[in-house]
């Protein structure tokens, strides 16, 4: 009989953990008989155009608690996604065992007898301020107060969501997994799924690019001043924001930033992953602007098309360019001298675009897939014994 695994995701929002959530269905679908319980309405035909899947019409069952409510189906505040994953992993645990396996892919879920958690970012860890400051969690007597009565109304357990196999994102994540939980975690990189052509570097165009969520966890209005700056001190650049709109209010601030300077600023509509992989190899540059991502699926992706990113030096998108001290800055101030440093030595852009390719095998959606069927086996054999 074939085995029937859960997949855990609160709400799809269009960023990097919702990449990693397909592709894990797509991974498990042909061998398992696969459940996605989410709060999120079934749109696998836009996700698979996004994300490169190919699950629209496969025979995937979804589960939604609540179903009727669109304060869990389409809220997005900040406020209620404590709430919201708790709500989540109380109702898996209703109907676990129904299932052989649950694989919680949006960080840490008690999901009653052991499972899977991949950890993008640890969310509940009792006591660590460290964590929420860096996440922007408010480090408050209130937000204590409301997680702990969230954990209390859903019956969740600290002991049992440790007792789970941990994946995540980056090594820069393990160690704050291990800071946050005292618990050990696999690091499995998210799959970068392009095919991008072997554009010669003199054929690009001397841009940027920086993708991924609309949201201002993303810092987007630094992104600009920065480009903004470069462009005073010479150098005829333009930038394009390609991405997922998470949040409507930030999405309008960022238009009108977009309209203050159209010769070179754009914000463009989330593109295919063959529109994704043109538009990246099609330029020469990227730039991050979230100080603390944990791992940075769009600078992986730049690095893959070998479109050279430009990171802030905490979080996982520095692991991603290897701590490369050129492409790495700490502040605006430090960005804009990077940046220009390499666009005056053209010659040593080129290399860089070609060593990041030459080492992004390792976000590979093979090895993605390969690790993770062999977890997944793991954990079921488990269960037997």
């Amino acid at each position: 009989m074939t085995k029937k695994i859960a997949i855990l995701y609160p709400l799809f929002l269009g960023g990097g953990a919702e990449l990693v959530t397909l592709w894990m269905i797509q991974a498990l679908k042909d061998q398992y008989d696969v459940s996605l319980v989410t709060f999120s309405e079934e749109n696998f035909k836009t996700w698979d155009r996004q994300f490169g899947t190919n699950l629209e019409r496969a025979q995937i069952t979804i589960r939604s608690p609540y179903a009727s409510s669109p304060l869990f189906r389409n809220a997005r505040k900040y406020s209620l996604f404590t709430i919201r994953q708790h709500l989540l992993a109380s109702y898996y645990r209703k109907i676990e065992p129904e299932f052989d396996l649950g694989i919680a892919a949006f960080n840490e879920m008690d999901l009653g007898r052991a499972g899977i958690q991949y950890i993008h970012s640890p969310l509940f860890g009792h006591g660590n301020e460290a964590a929420r400051r860096v996440f922007g969690y408010p480090a408050s007597v209130s937000r204590v107060i409301y997680q702990r009565l969230c954990e209390w109304i859903t019956g969740y357990s600290d002991a049992r969501m440790k007792r789970n196999l941990t994946l995540t994102n980056s090594k820069w994540t393990a160690d704050l997994i291990k800071a946050t939980y005292g618990i050990e975690s696999q690091v499995l990189y998210p799959p970068v799924i392009l095919n991008p052509p072997d554009t010669p570097w003199v054929e690009r165009e001397n841009g940027f690019i920086c993708s991924g969520r609309i949201s201002p966890d993303k810092n987007l209005e630094t992104v600009i001043e920065i480009i903004h700056q470069v462009r005073e001190r010479g150098h005829n650049v333009h930038l394009h924001i390609l991405g997922g709109n998470a949040d409507p209010g930030y999405e309008i601030k960022i238009r009108k930033l977009c309209n203050q300077y159209p010769s070179w600023l754009s914000m463009e509509e989330v593109a295919s992953r063959s529109e994704l992989a043109l538009i990246l190899a099609k330029h020469r540059y990227g730039i991050h602007g979230r100080a603390t991502e944990t791992f940075g699926i769009s600078v992986a992706e730049m690095a893959c098309a070998g479109c050279i990113p430009f990171v802030p030096s905490g979080g996982g998108p520095a692991e991603i360019v290897e701590q490369d001290k050129r492409l790495v800055y700490r502040d605006m101030a430090e960005a804009i001298e990077k940046i220009v440093e390499i666009l005056s030595h053209n010659q040593s852009a080129s290399s860089i675009s070609s060593s990041l390719r030459s080492k992004s095998a390792q976000y590979s959606l093979n090895r993605f897939n390969e690790e993770l069927l062999k977890t997944v086996r793991k954990m079921i054999l488990a269960h037997k014994d």
